[in-house]
């Protein structure tokens, strides 16, 4: 009728109608993974459009299949409601990592104490990362339980974002290819580790078992090996080899892996361990640490007792929710501030060129590093809580500014000392976007330099700048800022200066006078509503429908 619709019916009804036929004859069937659940209500919402396709199509309900990203912090405080809403088709929980990082850190955005430590350092390795993997892990052991085995669901594993050069690259940084190969089996195993889940048929002793007791008989019970699939960024043969051989070596054979002798190759003078090699002292600390291996380095699964979960008190209890939701401890460096202001410029000023999945070379970790909008949520949400928290810099630094290196133009040189205790103030926040700014016209200097054209529209950088000072400096908080990139990217200049206004220096009202009186075009209105989920036909629709009462 010409109304908008959600997107989510248009693309469900369109996709499966018209591809139902084909996918039965090739021996398949329907399978949907689904992003952003956070309530009953919304899974409730697509249970009923899929059971209403399958109605319409003549097929049982649950006949169509799909995979639920948890990835909202909010999602795990109702995560067996959402599960069993979705009960007669859901396969696995998956972990959506970097959009969950993104969304406790807006969790946390308005406590004066909630300010979230560099999000570089937590990785899913720390303590609250691990929580989550390991809850996600038991949530999908009791759902997929059926006879007592776990054969109706599964966890899965989160995305491991770093990736590698390509051997033709201008700089020659295929060099630091083994890192992000060694970075993929450690994710992997970790992820392996931690979906082992042993429940004893008798209460133990105070010692936990290790993975080698269990498989020799020596202790009694059910042995779960929960994650065995996962994601990776980058399709390149050797690193996904890298990461299916942790998710798939027999779980007899896992000790042994990671015991396997250290073999290591020279990156740049430093010694990293090859995809094949055992654990480096480095790696068996973390994993020990996590309380995954034991002081003498054998896999200890975690015990689950049957009367630890017996009633919902038990398993949602204080501590559950402290590992899972408390802040993270840590520091708030210049240095991380500058480096989320890099990674948030560079994936909006692809975005805005219509690139929708980045790989942007992370100067610290010297690796491309896949950003997504989930990537993007996590630096522009804590940038502004540092910005509106003026947060406190918790340890000495310098400001970066970019030189030339054998690795290209990045943030390299020493510029302005920043100590511990300063607050980053507005004129903090000035000097980062200039240093960017700086950044920016040194990088696209040296691909003239290079005779190299780049992929992207060069003009776009000064809109993803502009952007960005507005809505890190803006009191008001950009729930979905992946809407204002989307509505930027596709308008004009005049448009553009426009949108922006509408959405950090004008009110709503003040908009539709203008529009009315011909002052602003449109198209600024329309994207003020799509951005802050405002739908004035729908509620003038409810106004009519109640007598001329408008809800509060």
């Amino acid at each position: 009728d010409g109304s908008p619709a959600p997107g989510m019916i248009a693309v469900t009804v369109l996709w499966t109608f018209n591809n139902y036929d084909a996918l039965k004859r090739g021996g398949s069937g329907v399978y949907f993974y689904i992003p952003k659940l956070q309530t009953p209500r919304e899974a409730f919402v697509l249970e009923k459009l899929l059971s209403r396709i399958e109605g319409l199509i003549g097929v049982p309900a649950g006949s169509f299949k799909i995979k639920v990203l948890y990835e909202e912090g909010n999602a795990g405080r109702i995560l067996p409601a959402l599960a069993w809403v979705l009960r007669r088709r859901l396969l696995g929980t998956n972990v959506g990592r970097w959009d969950y990082l993104g969304s406790i850190i807006e969790m946390w955005k308005d406590d004066a104490k909630g300010v979230f430590p560099d999000p570089q350092t937590v990785g899913m390795a720390s303590p609250t990362m691990i929580a989550y993997q390991r809850y996600n892990a038991l949530l999908m052991l009791m759902a997929g339980m059926k006879n007592g085995e776990l054969t109706q669901a599964a966890p899965i594993g989160g995305m491991a974002a770093v990736m590698i050069y390509q051997a033709g690259d201008p700089y020659g940084r295929s060099r630091y290819n083994p890192l992000a190969l060694r970075a993929m089996v450690i994710d992997k195993t970790r992820e392996r580790l931690l979906g082992l889940m042993f429940v004893p048929e008798e209460p133990l002793s105070n010692q936990p078992p290790t993975l080698d007791d269990i498989i020799a008989g020596r202790v009694q019970g059910k042995l779960y090996d929960a994650y065995r699939q996962s994601w990776v960024a980058s399709p390149e043969p050797a690193y996904v080899a890298a990461g299916n051989e942790p998710l798939r070596v027999p779980i007899a054979q896992l000790e042994a892996r990671l015991n396997a002798p250290l073999e290591s190759t020279d990156v740049k003078g430093k010694p990293v361990p090859t995809v094949a090699s055992g654990l480096s002292d480095g790696e068996r600390s973390v994993l020990q640490s996590r309380g995954l291996i034991n002081a003498q380095g054998k896999i200890t699964p975690l015990v689950l007792a049957k009367e630890a979960v017996d009633t919902p008190e038990k398993l949602f209890s204080q501590e559950l929710w402290d590992d899972i939701y408390r802040v993270p401890q840590g520091d708030v460096t210049i240095e991380h501030i500058q480096h989320a202001f890099y990674m948030a410029a560079n994936y909006g000023f692809q975005i805005l060129n219509g690139n929708f999945a980045a790989a942007i070379d992370d100067y610290e970790l010297k690796l491309r590093f896949m950003n997504d909008l989930a990537t993007y949520r996590i630096d522009v949400s804590w940038l502004w809580t540092v910005a509106h928290r003026q947060a406190v810099i918790t340890r000495d630094g310098f400001f970066k500014r970019q030189a030339l290196t054998e690795d290209g133009v990045e943030l390299a040189a020493s510029a302005e000392p920043v100590k511990a205790g300063a607050r980053f103030t507005r004129e903090m926040f000035d000097k980062v976007w200039n240093y960017h700014n700086e950044w920016t016209a040194a990088f696209f200097a040296e691909l003239d330099r290079r005779g190299d054209p780049g992929r992207f529209d060069r003009s776009k950088a000064p809109v993803i700048m502009d952007l960005l000072k507005r809505q890190l400096l803006s009191p008001r908080y950009i729930q979905h800022s992946a809407r204002v990139l989307f509505e930027l990217g596709k308008a004009n200049q005049q448009e553009r200066a426009q949108i922006l206004d509408a959405v950090f220096d004008l009110s709503r009202d003040e908009v539709v006078k203008r529009v009315h009186a011909g002052k602003m075009d449109k198209i600024a209105l329309a994207a003020n509503d799509y951005i802050f989920d405002i739908f004035p036909a729908a509620e003038e629709k409810q106004v009519a429908a109640s007598g001329g009462k408008r809800s509060a």
